[in-house]
């Protein structure tokens, strides 16, 4: 729970090894503290196993096999990820300041009371145009097809919203522990329901910049289309890393003869442009107490992404944020940002 998953932003894992990935509103520190958003998507944990294995899927690409680390340059080669993961999100804050003055005295009431302080940072009950609160958890499974210049892989996500999801019990249990009293808002959370959803995403390379087997500027465009009652969407997206010693991507050959102990440190930024035709977290309406909460999303999403990575041995340890346009129309903060701590351990090459 200390480290807070995402997505909506990760890439395939298609390097073997084992990754680690929070992400939380409260991690931008690039913004002042005041200005740091508590809502929308607000907190989330993955924790994925690649493998130079394709179980099943394998004999299905009859010019491939598992991934080996000593593939020649062109060779394509198999990897499987899987991955346990879970994303929390709330309504913001701040769309509770137009709520009426009986009701914010009664909250004041309220806080003096329990010997919360006086802010808004704890959300009681949702107000028309306010997002549902929701806790997802799923499991996924990633089939990747690597080369040097190319990533294709297909994945299938499943899992459960509602309480069982557990994210009433991560944030409350955070709350415990930094002495704050617990959000009651979660009665209000979306109910139990097994959703899963397919997609199929690609990767290009373009190395811009080199020197032998070391690399300091590459381009990544990526496209993706994924379809089921979890969330319906496509993307195209565009990334860039300058930096001393790239490591590559995906190809556990190249990583291996770049060095497995080379150091490598390196920035990076992107754009996307995504279409979603349906979002579980925003599509769903909900009735509480006679009361029914819905949202009326927007289908265009623009984001971008920023950050910095550095590499030791088989270790990588990659801090960055994303701010993600306005996803439905009601949401008061334009720019919704998050920050991202990702740690990945190489398995090196495999047997």
């Amino acid at each position: 729970m200390v480290i807070a998953w995402a997505p909506t932003t990760a890439h395939a894992q298609a390097v073997p090894g084992t990754l680690v990935q929070g992400e939380n509103d409260a991690l931008d520190i690039w913004l002042p503290q005041k200005e740091r958003p508590d809502g929308e998507y607000t907190n989330g944990l993955r924790v994925s196993l690649s493998r130079s294995a394709a179980p099943l899927w394998g004999r299905f690409v009859l010019s491939a096999a598992p991934c080996t680390g000593r593939e020649l340059a062109g060779t394509r080669c198999l990897t499987t990820e899987f991955a346990i993961a879970q994303q929390m999100y709330t309504p913001e804050p701040l769309s509770h300041h137009a709520s009426d003055l009986e009701s914010r005295r009664t909250s004041a009431q309220s806080r003096v009371l329990t010997g919360e302080s006086a802010s808004d940072s704890v959300i009681s009950a949702p107000i028309p145009g306010d997002r549902p609160f929701a806790g997802w958890l799923h499991g996924d499974v990633t089939a990747n097809i690597i080369s040097e210049k190319r990533l294709t892989s297909f994945g299938l996500v499943a899992g459960i919203t509602g309480r069982a999801s557990g994210a009433e019990l991560v944030q409350k249990g955070f709350h415990h522990l930094i002495n704050q009293v617990d959000p009651p808002g979660w009665r209000y959370q979306l109910g139990f329901r097994p959703a899963a959803s397919v997609s199929y995403t690609d990767h290009l390379r373009a190395v811009v910049a080199s020197s032998g087997d070391h690399e300091f500027m590459d381009i990544v465009p990526s496209w993706s289309a994924q379809a089921g009652n979890a969330r319906t969407s496509a993307y195209g997206e565009i990334e860039t890393r300058i930096g001393y010693h790239l490591a590559h991507p995906w190809s556990p050959a190249a990583r291996t003869r770049a060095g497995a102990r080379d150091f490598g440190i390196w920035i990076y930024g992107g754009m996307r442009e995504s279409l979603v035709l349906y979002d579980q977290t925003l599509d769903r309406s909900y009735t509480k107490e006679g009361i029914t909460y819905s949202v009326d999303r927007i289908p265009w999403v623009y984001s971008y992404d920023f950050g910095i990575a550095v590499r030791r041995h088989s270790l990588t340890i990659t801090f960055g944020g994303t701010h993600d346009a306005k996803e439905y129309k009601t949401e008061e903060v334009q720019n919704h940002s998050y920050g991202t701590i990702t740690i990945t351990v190489d398995r090196g090459q495999a047997p």
